[in-house]
């Protein structure tokens, strides 16, 4: 009988294994050569790109982006700058008065705009000034960095049932073999 226990229990451990899920942190970062300007004629765009880690596929738990910006032309004029923030096209928020020290602007991310396993960023700034609607008293800031962290649950690999039912099967009659056998 203990045989029979001990094999059970084998079993419902292998079987455990197999359908098990494993969670993972995966990170993306955009990290121009030389630091960018975006001012008020020149918005960048660039793209954080995790196909190359499996999206889409496994869940998503959650995801936040961060964004480091600072200020050189505070040196000189210190003004509040208008930085906008758009994700895949939608505003993700606005945010003035970037320091020439810099920070990173964190955002938690919907995990729908990664269902194709792909996020585009665009920052543009905005206008001081502005005369028949051209810009006369430009902002800018510079960018330095953004890094993408996504918080996955990846499903394990799951046998086929027919091959879950062979191999109980072969426990099973091991047990049963065990079992009869004379002590």
């Amino acid at each position: 009988m203990k045989a029979l226990k001990r094999t059970l229990a084998a079993a419902a451990l292998a079987f455990g294994i197999c359908g098990s899920a494993s969670a993972e942190l995966i990170t993306h970062t955009v990290n121009p050569l030389i630091d960018l300007n975006i001012n008020s004629y020149v918005s960048i765009s660039y793209l954080h790109d995790l196909r190359d880690e499996g999206l889409p596929g496994p869940v998503i738990n959650s995801a936040s982006l961060a964004i480091y910006l600072y200020d050189l032309t505070d040196l000189t004029r210190a003004h509040g700058e208008t930085v906008t923030f758009r994700f895949d096209g939608a505003v993700g928020g606005t945010t003035s008065n970037v320091t020439l020290w810099g920070q990173d602007y964190t955002f938690g991310l919907d995990t729908s705009v990664l269902d194709d396993g792909m996020l585009w960023v665009t920052l543009s700034v905005g206008c001081d000034r502005r005369l028949f609607g051209v810009c006369i008293s430009p902002q800018d800031v510079m960018f330095a960095r953004s890094t993408l962290t996504v918080d996955v649950t990846r499903e394990a690999d799951v046998p086929e049932p027919a091959t879950l039912l062979s191999l109980g099967a072969g426990l099973l009659g091991l047990a049963a073999l065990r079992r009869r056998r004379p002590a």
